[in-house]
């Protein structure tokens, strides 16, 4: 298999990313989140067990494409949960989501590449099977469906006009002189409601596979991409697609200049590049949900209790900065040639910003967007991985006409400058959001809507 298939595979995964939000997001909506985690972990398990069988390219293009498919629901779904958390507790929750997608990312292929060294690489396949199938089991036994359908309880009760205990109120017909002008007073009609305390459900309606609700199916397919008229949604879609595009080109780049004089390393070498962007990723995310919960906080206290989605963004100057200056040093350190050490401080200095910008930015969007945040991810999913399809067909070619060190400047430049785009949303944010909030409550209404 050459470079440029297993390019082209990567961009039938990022594709099967791109479009399977759209696929479980509605059905997740409408029908619970036990059927489609169960599906989904199915699907990919399966894919699993025959990607450990495949023979030819066109098999490895097939399964790339279900991989993106049925994974994309931990992309979307996952996120739906996020509102469960409390506001100062949002960020570090979702920091600990991005480390586990890392870990997915990063520390798995790695400890592939050393097992496909030792045993061959369709072990490396049979492997990921084998753990998928038992998640499936477990998802299928025990993982309860955590889908919300409100229920009226209680029962109403009114008080007609002058029967409210403790209160006399004159017949709505009585008027008193002021000043030559009548004034009416009206009876009060007061309703008092017994709640009744809901039933527990049954470990067998915990476990139901199917939660249907009377919204229309066709409506999630629509409603994410009106959500782009959000300015934080689609601030948060832009910031995801340059994290995802720059890591893509060094997951693509690594195993072609590694692989090469001066530093030949076999397919372990390879993988244990990774490390250097999941240790970067995980304190980026930790810095991201830590330090914006706790800069929220405060701020929401110097500004007499009132909180802005707006205060976790002052925290991204830091990242900022590095996402550019990680991928230069990248670039020009591989270029030269160099100890195999700082291409590494490179890729972490870039992960640790991708970790803290995709922590915010994802934040940000649950903190102001609540009611709609499922159609907000799968829009922020779609933009996010169908600005890289095309990236892994034009890398080799891209190699073959400019230097890694122009490369990655180039990228380090454009990274740092949208990633910078939080300046303007700092300022006028909070007014932008207040002019479209006509925007955002039309579509909560839509969405609650049956």
């Amino acid at each position: 298999m050459t470079y440029a298939q297993l390019n082209a595979g990567i961009s039938c995964n990022v594709a099967g990313l791109a479009v399977g939000s759209f696929i479980f997001v509605p059905f997740t909506k409408k029908y619970g989140r036990r059927s489609t985690y169960v599906i989904s972990t199915a699907v990919l398990a399966g894919t699993a067990w025959w990607s450990g069988r495949m023979n030819t390219v066109s098999e490895m293009y097939v399964t790339n494409l279900l991989f993106g498919l049925a994974g994309s629901a931990n992309e979307t779904v996952a996120e739906m949960t996020a509102n469960v958390f409390f506001v100062h507790q949002r960020g570090m929750a979702n920091g600990i989501y991005i480390i586990s997608v890392m870990l997915g990312n990063t520390l798995i292929p790695t400890i592939s590449g050393v097992q496909a060294e030792a045993q061959g690489w369709r072990w490396a396949y049979y492997t990921t099977a084998i753990c998928l199938t038992v998640i499936t089991f477990v998802f299928l036994f025990f993982f309860e469906e955590t889908k919300y359908v409100p229920v009226s309880v209680g029962q109403s009760s009114q008080a007609g006009p002058h029967e409210v205990e403790g209160m006399k109120e004159p017949p709505a017909s009585a008027t008193s002189k002021l000043d030559g002008s009548t004034i009416v007073r009206l009876g009060h009609r007061a309703t008092a409601t017994t709640l009744e305390p809901p039933q527990m459900k049954t470990f067998r309606q915990r476990m139901q596979f199917l939660t249907p609700t009377s919204e229309p199916l066709f409506r999630g397919f629509v409603t994410p991409f009106r959500t782009s008229m959000l300015l934080h949604v689609l601030f948060t879609a832009v910031q995801s697609a340059n994290a995802i595009f720059f890591l893509v080109l060094m997951s693509s780049v690594n195993p072609i200049v590694f692989s090469a004089p001066p530093y030949s390393f076999g397919t372990a070498g390879v993988g244990l590049m990774l490390v250097g962007p999941f240790i970067g990723n995980a304190i980026g995310s930790l810095y991201g949900g830590f330090c914006g919960d706790w800069v929220a906080v405060r701020l929401a206290k110097r500004s007499n209790g009132v909180f802005e989605p707006e205060f976790r963004l002052y925290i991204l100057v830091l990242p900022a900065v590095l996402m550019g200056s990680g991928l230069a040093i990248y670039g020009v350190t591989l270029d030269r040639g160099m100890h195999w050490i700082y291409p590494s401080i490179g890729s972490a200095m870039y992960a640790f910003s991708m970790g803290a910008i995709m922590d915010i930015s994802f934040t940000v969007v649950i903190d102001t967007y609540t009611d709609i945040t499922a159609d907000c991810f799968v829009f922020i999913t779609f933009i996010r991985n169908a600005g890289t399809i095309a990236l892994p067909f034009g890398i080799v070619p891209w190699l073959d006409s400019m230097s890694l060190t122009y490369i990655f400047v180039i990228c380090g430049c454009i990274s740092s400058s949208i990633a910078l785009l939080f300046i303007p949303l700092v300022i006028w944010g909070k007014a932008i959001r207040k002019a479209s909030g006509h925007r955002y409550e039309a579509l909560r209404v839509e969405v609650a809507s049956p």
